[in-house]
């Protein structure tokens, strides 16, 4: 996507009694002179490159924050989107993430959840396909009691490989470092 730093990733939110509700990618437009966001999602997407005065953010990379203030503006955007106006009642979450998350970025992600209006939060790495249509019957008590699951999945893995590959030559090649070395390191 020309004008992002990276694919964003692609966010599902499902609630138990209605089915998956949202599915948006993890972009935010704003305003570069004033900071204020614009657009969230698929709109986001549409203002890539429209205009110098905004810019296009992806504040989740592999499923983790990479910018906390704006991942932390797309998750109330989508809990708001998903869950309403219940002003008293704040939602249990349970936050679907890609394998290999450390605990640092679970507790950032945590965090983004609770400043987002979310009552209480667990993790799973069960990919969010899966959990929703396994949904409750066959996970613990813990996970049935949850009102919504926020995924952060990645729908085209091999894009984000090809992106992370394409990093690598550019830097190899910038330093003098031959194809062979860099699969041999590869390797």
């Amino acid at each position: 996507m020309d004008g992002v730093k990276y694919e964003p990733a692609d966010i599902v939110v499902y609630l138990p009694d209605a089915g998956p509700v949202l599915k948006e990618k993890a972009l935010i437009a704003y305003e570069e002179a004033t900071g204020k966001i614009v657009a969230y999602g698929a709109g986001a997407e549409r203002l890539i490159g429209s205009s110098p005065e905004v810019t296009v953010v992806s504040p989740l990379r592999r499923g983790v924050i990479a910018d906390y203030r704006a991942a932390q503006a797309l998750i109330s955007h989508l809990l708001y989107a998903a869950w309403g106006k219940k002003t008293l009642l704040k939602p249990s979450v349970v936050v679907c993430v890609p394998g290999g998350i450390t605990e640092v970025e679970k507790k950032a992600l945590e965090d983004a959840m609770y400043q987002s209006r979310a009552k209480d939060v667990t993790f799973s790495d069960i990919p969010v396909k899966q959990f929703v249509e396994e949904m409750p019957e066959k996970f613990p008590e813990r996970y049935r009691r949850r009102r919504i699951v926020f995924g952060i999945t990645k729908e085209e893995p091999e894009r984000y490989i090809a992106e992370e590959l394409q990093e690598i030559l550019r830097f190899a090649e910038e330093n003098k470092i031959s194809a062979e070395r860099v699969a041999e390191l590869l390797g």
